[in-house]
């Protein structure tokens, strides 16, 4: 019991006296309820049989039941080291844990943690017990280092850290602040009422008056005085004074070290074990707060933890050789080891998982206000010293108390007299205040006046005061606005110069007290009348009720509003009108010829715009259309709307035109003025031609979307007609624009029924006659108009999109057919297709799907999917060549710029277009182009294939200046898989192989090659 009141005292000293009844009631909690915890089931736990289990479980011991007198001497003594550790844990979250989170505490340490390994380590002493595993390996720990103070000491830290650090124990940059405990008197007496104490401790723990006793009371008294040195030396050599603490600490932690082997050491063993565990605490607790951020209230973790395992490891150290249980010194340290490693892990584990759910389930500490206010009037309602005065007077220094703040007084309290005159220091303070105050206001009024006036004047807006609607106060900008001085404006009704707006009434506005903004109208000096935006409030203005109201002249803003919408609406490079305004101004127009107000729509294109941009730059393209524009402009004249839609396109409406003759001669006549060369600079002038397309309103259309269709129609007719010319909208034209969107709506269908199938035409080997392999050609069988010829079908698939889902479909069935044919398969790949984002990945997951090795697969593609972009053409093309699929140039020679592509794309092959195939026997040059393109693609490593042959004439040519593979009806023709042609004809064959090759053919080019139809005759020649 005399550790019990020394505890308390030295944990009450060490922390702020409001919160030392704080502290004192948990240590006399903790030891109530762990003696009653204790005695309920820890004695059992600790000291009973075991029965297999890890613990005790003894029904004679459930609640001291059947004690013998032994047995009950034997639990006091035990209850009082349970007590001990309990009380641990108070002193380290002391100042922040709620009283009732820490009784909580106190009933699972004494009633279970404690207690279970008090079993495994003193287990055996009532009866035998195999569980008692730590004693049966020789585990040492006379009076309880680890068993006793380690325990508390690592539920502590478990507390500590789960709780967090007081308010104020870290500054902002984490170093650890002293906060100093209100009497250190208070906690050196108890510190020493703990070395008595501790003298029967130890000296008790023997159970019997023997001739070990004298011994241990020596070791005791030998270990806590070193402690205590030690503490005082290194205190002096940290600090530079002799903090208090220090040296308490240094006692308590030498005691707690001898504790463990007090009975088997010697006096100079004694003597240095107390050093050791009085440096132990006081740097381990140094390193807790410095390293760690730790905030232990009074430093039982180092003190019994750290100083607790300290002292249980020396026993192996120092102890003599012949009193060890493991029978050496190492074999001693590793079950001394094993017994504290168990003892952290079952005490700080156990101890941080209840405290983490009791702070999940509870709320375990006090709250910030609390722990400003102490916990003694938070927890108890009782204060103690004068603290309370020192809060409120530390919030007056802060600023932050208010004037009416008093402190109750309570008489007889021993802060009554500092509480009054806190009281009347308030008292005074707030009357002074009182008076400043007023002053101030007087002051203000004073300021306030000039101020207004001056701000007045310094902002742009015009401000008025009225009240009534009379004018009595404004400021110069109200004059400057209005044209007349301000002392001729005063005395006079605002609604002189203030009027109506489009949506605000004045009268009203000045009877709102809404601050909202309202547009109205101000009458200058002048009389015109201008917009103004308007916003007033009620104030008191010279003590009474007044409104003020701002005034923004509009103008600028008015100005502004054109000019943004005039942009938004024309186009900036030819200021003229853009496609939001033209559709607004057409579909005004649409409505008023419903009335009979006709009208003529033109949509103009210049033809080959993007040659022009390519071959003289963009600044050229600029100048071009900004001349077109104003050709166009004057073309119309005033009444005619000329309109800029996009890079290129242009649309005029003619109200005055009404009819296809008028329609027809004035767009004869633009196209003539465009005859004009333009002068581009650089000295250099160029001839833009347009194409037209027209329309009338309402003879063709009556809707505007209809009508844009109508002159679309007309201007790809002209298009196709070669250009540089106009086309007005027929109503035959219209019917094939309705077969067009009746085809693109039955394509919408078409793949989901199945109306589409791949014919393979075959590609034969030119020196073998061997078919090599097949181009996989789309035909669609449409229920009701047959066989779809792709010229058909394929560019209104292009132009709605469809061609994408098709593009995939085809690719998948001829991955199918792969299976089913020897050779490669050729797919041609559409542009749009080929720029599709998904073009790859869906790429990469066919493969993956289907299997088939991509060198079978020759992707065709076109000139205009590398002309529309270049950078991005090359990088897909390089990632199909990745994947392992042959690329074909398709078409080759029909671009202008063909043998470019040829260096900078990764082709395997080249496909002669039809078109120089089928001039073989009829142009001049035909046969030295062909034998160039063959030459350049050999020479490149290409296979070279040609298409569209059907003579015998044209194969045998071809197979002799060197092409690698022929295609066309001559060889066979396209044809479903049920009727494949697996071979070409014999006589063909031998033709073809039998016809003699020259190493010059592909190389050069003979005088036969300049008379076409010559050349061609004298290959067949030798052939035959």
């Amino acid at each position: 019991m005399l550790m019990q009141v020394g505890f308390l005292l030295l944990e009450a000293g060490m922390v702020r006296s409001k919160n030392s009844i704080n502290v004192a009631q948990k240590n006399l909690l903790d030891f109530v309820f762990g003696v009653i915890a204790f005695a309920a089931v820890g004695f059992m736990f600790a000291f009973g049989r075991s029965g297999g289990l890890p613990f005790g479980y003894d029904g004679d011991l459930y609640f001291l039941h059947g004690l013998t007198a032994d047995q009950a001497a034997f639990f006091v003594f035990q209850v009082m080291f349970c007590g001990t550790a309990a009380t641990v844990v108070s002193g380290a979250v002391a100042e922040r844990m709620k009283l009732s989170a820490y009784v909580f505490g106190s009933l699972v340490l004494s009633g279970f943690i404690y207690p279970v390994f008090v079993h495994w380590a003193w287990g055996s002493a009532l009866f035998h017990n195999s569980s008692a595993y730590l004693a049966e390996m020789g585990f040492v720990d006379f009076a309880g280092s680890t068993v006793v103070h380690s325990t508390g000491g690592w539920m502590a830290l478990a507390a500590c850290l789960v709780i967090g650090p007081r308010l104020g124990r870290f500054n902002a940059n984490g170093t650890p602040v002293r906060i100093a405990g209100h009497s250190p008197v208070l906690s050196t007496t108890g510190a020493l009422l703990l070395f008595i104490g501790w003298i029967g401790f130890n000296g008790g723990s023997t159970l019997a008056a023997s001739e070990a006793v004298p011994a241990i009371l020596l070791n005791t008294i030998l270990a806590g005085g070193m402690g205590t040195c030690v503490g005082y030396v290194i205190g002096y050599y940290q600090d530079g004074v002799i903090l208090p603490e220090k040296s308490n600490c240094g006692m308590l932690g030498g005691l707690v070290a001898v504790t463990a082997g007090c009975h088997l050491f010697d006096p100079r063993s004694a003597l240095l074990v107390g050093a050791i565990g009085g440096a132990v605490a006081i740097y381990g607790n140094s390193m807790l707060a410095h390293r760690f951020r730790l905030d232990d209230a009074v430093g039982a973790v180092g003190v019994h933890a750290f100083a607790g395992v300290a002292g249980t490891l020396l026993v192996a150290l120092l102890a003599p050789l012949g009193e060890l249980p493991a029978g050496g010194r190492l074999a001693q340290l590793h079950v001394q080891l094993v017994g504290i490693g168990i003892n952290f892990y079952w005490s700080f584990g156990l101890g941080y998982a209840f405290f983490w759910i009791l702070g999940r389930t509870m709320t375990i500490r006090i709250s910030g206000q609390g722990e400003e206010d102490g916990l003694n009037i938070t927890e108890h309602g009782t204060r103690l010293g004068v603290g309370h005065v020192e809060g409120a007077l530390a919030r007056l220094v802060d600023g932050t108390a208010n004037l009416d703040q008093r402190l109750p007084v309570v008489p007889g309290d021993e802060a009554e007299q500092l509480t009054g005159l806190f009281n009347r220091l308030m008292d005074n303070m707030e009357a002074e205040e009182r008076s400043r105050a007023e002053l101030l206001h007087l002051k203000r009024d004073h300021e306030e006046a000039e101020r207004v006036a001056a701000l007045a004047n310094a902002t742009f807006e015009a401000i008025l005061v009225h009240r009534d609607g009379v004018l009595i106060d404004g400021n110069e900008q109200l004059a400057t606005l209005i044209g007349l001085p301000l002392d001729q404006l005063i005395g006079r009704s605002i609604f002189d110069f203030l009027h109506d707006g489009e949506n605000a009434r004045v009268r009203e506005m000045v009877e709102m007290n809404d601050n909202s903004s309202h547009e109205i109208i101000v009458r200058l000096a002048s009389g015109e009348e201008i917009p103004v935006e308007a916003r007033g409030r009620d104030i008191i203005y010279r003590g009474r009720k007044a409104r003020i109201t701002c005034l923004v002249d509009l103008r600028e803003r008015r100005h502004a509003e054109q000019r943004i919408r005039h942009l938004a609406l024309h186009d900036p490079q030819t200021g003229l009108p853009n496609r939001s305004l033209f559709a607004e101004q057409l579909s005004r127009l649409v409505e008023l010829a419903g009335q009979g107000e006709a009208f003529a729509l033109l949509l103009v294109d210049i033809d080959r715009f993007k040659s022009i941009n390519d071959i003289y730059g963009h600044n050229a393209g600029d100048v071009v259309i900004a001349e077109v524009a104003r050709r166009l402009s004057a073309a119309a004249g005033d009444d005619g709307l000329v309109a800029r839609l996009a890079g290129d396109e242009f649309a005029i409406v003619l109200p005055t035109i009404r009819s296809e003759a008028e329609l027809e001669l004035f767009a004869r006549s633009v196209i003539g003025t465009m005859r004009q060369p333009v002068d581009i600079m650089m000295n250099d002038m160029l001839t833009v031609t347009v194409s037209i397309g027209g329309a009338l309103c309402p003879e063709h259309a009556q809707d505007v979307d209809v009508l844009m269709r109508c002159g679309d129609v007309a201007l790809h007719h002209a298009k196709s007609s070669g250009r540089n010319c106009s086309v007005i909208f027929r109503s035959g034209m219209n019917d094939m624009l309705e077969r067009r969107r009746q085809l693109e709506a039955d394509l919408s269908d078409a793949l989901e029924q199945g109306q589409f199938e791949l014919f393979l035409q075959p590609r034969v080997d030119a020196a073998t006659a061997a078919i090599s392999g097949y181009e996989a050609l789309l035909r669609w069988h449409h229920p009701e108009r047959g066989m779809v010829s792709p010229a058909d079908f394929i560019p209104v698939a292009e132009a709605s999109g469809q061609i994408i889902p098709l593009g995939e479909w085809v690719l998948e069935q001829a991955c199918r057919l792969l299976d089913r044919i020897d050779g490669h398969i050729s797919v041609n790949v559409s542009p749009l297709q080929f720029r599709h984002p998904e073009f790859l990945p869906k790429l990469r997951a066919l493969l993956a799907r289907t299997g088939v090795q991509p060198g079978r697969i020759e992707l065709e593609i076109t000139e205009s999917v590398l002309i529309d972009d270049d950078q991005r053409a090359v990088l897909v093309l390089n990632e199909l060549k990745g994947l392992g699929f042959s690329i074909a140039l398709d078409d080759f020679g029909t671009g202008y710029s063909s043998l470019s592509y040829l260096n900078r794309y990764p082709f395997d092959t080249i496909k002669i277009d039809r078109s120089f195939v089928n001039n073989l026997g009829q142009a001049e040059n035909a046969p030295v182009i062909v034998r160039t393109i063959i030459s350049l693609g050999t020479g490149l490593g290409m296979k070279i294939v040609a298409e569209g042959v059907e003579t015998i004439e044209e194969a045998l040519f071809l197979a002799q200046a060197g092409c690698d593979e022929l295609q066309g009806y001559l060889l066979g023709r396209p044809k479903p898989v049920a009727d494949l042609q697996r071979e070409v004809s014999a006589a063909l064959a031998v033709q073809l192989v039998n016809m003699p090759r020259y190493p010059s053919a592909a190389g050069s080019a003979s005088a036969s090659d300049r008379r076409a139809s010559d050349g061609v005759r004298d290959v067949a020649e030798a052939a035959g």
